[in-house]
């Protein structure tokens, strides 16, 4: 039987969630990668992001459940990176619309919630689940409190499983990252004025790069990381402080 480690990573055709798959497919991993667009679907697959996958909207129970399904087909999964996820509109909370918020928080709660309970029944024990919570769980930014109110539930529900999972050999981590490039963070990090507000915050004075959030993932969906269950992790270059 083939002891080659088997994940799901949503959101997994573009920024941190292509980053971290991409990792662990050259690390010799099986991975399974979600994403909502057939075309950039398929392009990760192209370049080999990832063994296969299956198109997702992580706020519809019923579409996880399929994803998983598709990914199991040939065996149970080692650990679930539950990143999939929206951004805010970067308005005044006297701007936001209510109906972008609860967009944001479908997908990004309860989302989350949906594939981390989803993942319950499809891994094999010892297994692992990482929830990206982003730095903003732990430091909330201006002009976002949609996505900040939604990373900081993120957070507590990694933390609320790990209490209720752990003694099951199923760990479950909180990833709370900075500002890395991806498809969200493009337009803030391309404006030169808005980058260079980006960097005063952050004490390393630079953003993340993806090998960084891929080497992180891996570790802690690793039995190497088991005993930080419950933990909220930064990896923000200090900028949560």
């Amino acid at each position: 039987m083939s002891t080659q480690s088997r994940y799901l990573v949503t959101g997994g055709t573009s920024g941190i969630g292509r980053a971290v798959a991409e990792h662990l497919t050259q690390e010799g991993a099986f991975v399974w990668i979600t994403g909502t667009s057939e075309a950039t679907l398929q392009a990760a697959l192209a370049d080999g992001v990832a063994s296969g996958g299956s198109l997702c909207d992580v706020a519809d129970r019923a579409s996880v459940e399929e994803a998983f399904q598709d990914a199991t087909n040939l065996g149970l999964l080692d650990g679930v990176f539950a990143n999939a996820g929206i951004d805010g509109r970067g308005l005044s909370a006297t701007d936001v619309d209510e109906e972008h918020f609860r967009r944001v928080l479908d997908v990004n709660v309860v989302g989350i919630f949906s594939t981390a309970s989803v993942a319950y029944h499809f891994t094999r024990r010892p297994a692992s689940i990482v929830i990206n919570a982003s730095v903003n769980a732990m430091r909330p930014e201006p002009h976002f409190v949609d996505y900040n109110a939604s990373k900081a539930a993120a957070a507590s529900i990694a933390q609320s499983l790990a209490l209720e999972w752990s003694r099951e050999e199923l760990a479950v981590i909180g990833l709370c990252p900075g500002y890395f490039p991806s498809r969200m963070t493009t337009p803030f990090l391309n404006d030169p004025e808005t980058r260079q507000e980006l960097l005063a915050r952050i004490p390393a004075a630079r953003f993340g790069r993806p090998e960084e959030i891929g080497q992180t993932v891996a570790f802690l969906l690793s039995p190497a990381a088991a005993f930080l269950t419950g933990a909220l992790i930064p990896l923000a270059g200090a900028s949560n402080v």
